[in-house]
């Protein structure tokens, strides 16, 4: 069966991802000075920010926070012989799994540079990443590694051999991190491909002095982290969950709105006064139901917008503009559902 590779399955893209990630940063321009500037400039700096705002705009929420700590204390005890820790990211879609675990990744990466200065010319691999298929196998697992680190896959090769061509290269290339995305595809397999992947996994990173990372949703109930062999993953791993922030509170409403003003912040726009969309925090959190993947995509598309129309002193985010920015199918359906619930709830006072 043909499966494509994931996104980030290759060592060269995601090294450059993470590299590239480590350079981006907002510089504060005021709108009077971008106005001083030569065309070229003023082009050169809208092309950048864009490309800023489009690729690597992430917000450190309570969640990351306890993600990146996980990462810490398993990256501490990575080295033993047994006892190692890894990491099971949780969440429902639209929570944003993907971002955190690519974030989590540029820390390692950090991280491993830090500690191996060497380590492009020792030949090091700091970070490595898997998309799990549908009805993924043992075997088809660690061809999939074969193919991120850019070695040939022989067809004929058993799982045994390609387990031990897997973990020589894992060793050789010094890996602190091993990310397993879309682990939830391995409970939707049957039952022989299943125990047979999971089984391989755990093998590996028994072997493998590196953190390993899971992530994917509903992993809490489902059989990956449940039956017999899920027990150990469970038991091996601390749990982290993103979730929708929840504005019924005073901490949750706190917490949404810094994310907003943190949101304004990173945008960076030329006429944006700061804290200005803190007056439609509520709407914000109508529109995404707290969300912050589609709070991300609502604000950034309006961001890129404004900019790409090419007036500076407009560029400011309104209600009017936000009210004519569709989101994804899912966050959609949940405003039109709580629209429902809201006229049923008017109509029976």
């Amino acid at each position: 069966m043909f499966n494509p590779i994931g996104h980030f399955d290759q060592r060269e893209h995601l090294l450059e991802l993470l590299e590239s990630a480590n350079n981006i940063t907002s510089i504060p321009v005021s709108l009077d000075e971008y106005k001083s500037w030569t065309r070229a400039k003023r082009r050169a700096f809208d092309q950048e920010r864009s490309q800023r705002i489009a690729d690597s705009i992430v917000i450190i929420t309570p969640a990351l926070n306890q993600l990146r700590l996980a990462y810490r204390r398993a990256a501490r005890v990575a080295h033993r012989p047994v006892g190692r820790t890894g990491i099971i990211l949780d969440g429902d879609p639209t929570t944003g799994k993907t971002t955190a675990a690519v974030w989590v990744m540029g820390e390692a990466h950090r991280r491993h540079v830090n500690l191996h200065p060497r380590w492009k010319e020792d030949g090091h691999v700091p970070v490595v990443y898997l998309e799990i298929p549908p009805n993924c196998t043992g075997k088809m697992l660690m061809g999939r590694i074969l193919n991120f680190f850019g070695e040939p896959v022989v067809p004929r090769m058993t799982l045994e051999e390609r387990t031990r061509l897997v973990t020589d290269l894992f060793a050789k290339s010094h890996t602190s991190l091993v990310v397993f995305d879309e682990i939830q595809n391995l409970a939707e397999s049957n039952l022989t491909g299943r125990f047979e992947s999971a089984q391989a996994i755990k093998n590996l990173m028994n072997a493998v002095k590196a953190v390993p990372m899971y992530v994917g949703f509903g992993l809490n109930k489902s059989q990956f982290t449940n039956d017999e062999l899920g027990a150990q993953f469970a038991s091996r791993c601390a749990p982290v969950h993103l979730g929708k922030l929840d504005i019924t509170t005073g901490p949750g409403r706190q917490l949404w709105a810094g994310v907003i003003m943190a949101f304004e912040e990173q945008l960076a726009l030329l006429a944006h006064p700061p804290q200005a969309l803190l007056e439609h925090a509520a709407y914000l959190w109508s529109r995404t139901r707290g969300s912050i993947a589609a709070l991300s995509r609502l604000l950034t598309t309006a961001a890129l917008d404004l900019i790409e129309d090419g007036d500076p002193a407009a560029e400011r985010i309104t209600k009017e503009l936000l009210d004519n920015i569709p989101l994804d199918l899912t966050s959609e359906r949940l405003l039109s559902e709580a629209n429902v619930v809201a006229e049923e709830e008017s109509h029976a006072a």
